[in-house]
């Protein structure tokens, strides 16, 4: 091969074997480029998958449903205030069932009992709801039937909390068991005479004499034993020119009781009653046109009953009644935000709620919340004894301050050792236009009381 023939050969190998070299070499770079933005992109594929994938979510768990035992007075003298007991009881229940307080969460299921306003039938009752499995119970308003029947309870272990009934005794025992949430029989006594001597100073009315009519039970003999311990304190020279007790549940005449009255005239008369004992006395009253400078219900019985009003008409007006609640209250700033549990009030009765109703609401929300921090701590509801116990032990923690207590202006301590709540007070109010108004604390009231009461003729 000539030297022209040898050059030719080496330029075409060298051409060809960089034209395979760029053949080669862009096409590597290319693949190893493809190859990570494919893998880029299934990177940014499975991302956007599990995005829009629906998250993994857990069933919620089945809430736990615990027996509440409700004793009540549903028949007999007392049914009245027992049905009224029982709407507030009843919708406290609905209210926690329906996950109306976040820190609550189980089911309360409640089994209800009528006392028939007995003694006797009530200790049965209760023996009954404690066979039934009920962790607590709730009731049972007469002071007379609350008494036995929370010594039952104390015997068995089983929690009761008193929202309503107040005589002294029932929180005196040193029992375990027992709790109350409104205030005693001596708390409603002084509550009743500060609120007069106020109202009195601000009227410029000198009481200088009182009568005390009551019904024979542990209600009535407990409040009038608190109005004769501290009436001097706030009246200092009045005197008691009358005092008269009866059986409420048999009385059917007042006639010679009033008269004497008449004949005494006492500037005040307080008077503890139920329904029909508060309602005879006022129209006997009238029969016998007599009226003092104030007629005043201690002890927030039968006079605070919204029935008393519609039983006697514009013949109530001027009655000053102690009350536990009543919707004035609502109007504060501070408890306003509980308007909405009135008005869910209204809508299944058509009406208010009033003291009882309000305080057996309570009393269960403040049931419900104890029960709630027994199942916090790890209590197992099915071994009914133990929980039983970590009930006691978890009422005997509760404090809620005024303003976080639904509906009330006053607030809960059951830490003390006697397990009476010593923040709960009671206001006085008055019957004005049919309506009952606060009227005392006099710096709270919406109105001002009228004292004294005009004669019958001059209404």
């Amino acid at each position: 091969m000539d030297t022209k023939a040898w050059i030719l050969a080496i330029v075409l190998l060298i051409v060809g074997l960089v034209i395979g070299y760029f053949a080669a070499g862009p096409g590597q770079v290319k693949t190893v480029t493809t190859t990570k933005s494919v893998v880029k992109t299934v990177t940014v594929t499975k991302t956007v998958g599990a995005a829009t994938q629906p998250p993994k979510t857990t069933a919620p768990a089945k809430k736990v449903e615990v027996k509440v035992g409700v004793l009540l007075p549903l028949s007999g003298g007392s049914a009245f205030s027992g049905q009224e007991d029982l709407r507030g009881i009843q919708l406290a229940a609905l209210h926690i069932n329906q996950s109306k307080y976040p820190n609550i969460k189980f089911i309360m299921k409640l089994v209800i009992a009528d006392t028939q306003t007995k003694q006797d039938v009530a200790v049965t009752e209760l023996r009954r709801l404690a066979q039934e499995g009920v962790v607590a119970i709730i009731g049972a308003y007469n002071s007379a039937v609350t008494y036995p029947s929370a010594a039952e309870a104390e015997r068995i272990g089983l929690p009761y909390v008193v929202p309503e009934s107040v005589s002294d005794k029932i929180t005196a025992q040193g029992w375990k068991y027992v709790f109350r949430t409104c205030a005693n029989a001596s708390k409603y006594a002084y509550d009743t005479l500060w609120a007069m001597a106020d109202i009195a100073k601000a009227n410029g009315v000198d009481v200088k004499s009182v009568a005390l009519i009551y019904e024979n039970s542990d209600f009535g003999v407990t409040t009038t034993e608190g109005l004769k311990k501290y009436l001097n304190k706030f009246f200092p020279n009045a005197k008691i020119v009358h005092e008269e007790s009866y059986p409420a549940e048999e009385v059917t005449s007042m006639d010679d009781m009033v008269a004497k009255l008449k004949a005494e005239n006492p500037d005040i008369v307080f008077h503890v009653a139920y329904l029909k004992d508060a309602v005879l006395f006022v129209q006997t009253m009238k029969k016998l046109n007599w009226y003092p400078k104030a007629y005043v219900g201690a002890g927030a019985g039968g006079q605070t009953r919204v029935e008393f009003i519609q039983q006697l008409g514009p013949d109530a007006n001027y009655v000053y009644t102690q009350t536990e609640w009543q919707p004035d209250f609502l109007n504060s700033k501070a408890l306003k935000k509980w308007a909405w549990i009135n008005d869910d009030f209204k809508k299944l009765y058509g009406r208010d709620m009033v003291g009882s109703s309000a305080l057996n609401y309570v009393g269960t929300y403040v049931l419900g919340v104890a029960i709630q921090k027994a199942l916090d701590s790890g209590a197992n509801p099915n071994d009914i004894k133990a929980f039983r116990k970590a009930v006691r032990d978890a009422l005997e923690t509760i404090k809620i301050p005024a303003g976080e207590l639904p509906l009330m202006p006053w607030g809960v301590d059951l830490t003390v050792p006697n397990h009476q709540n010593p923040e709960a007070a009671v206001a006085m109010a008055q019957i004005l236009n049919e309506k009952f108004r606060v009227v005392w604390p006099i710096e709270f009231a919406p109105v001002k009381a009228v004292f004294p009461a005009p004669p019958w003729g001059k209404r």
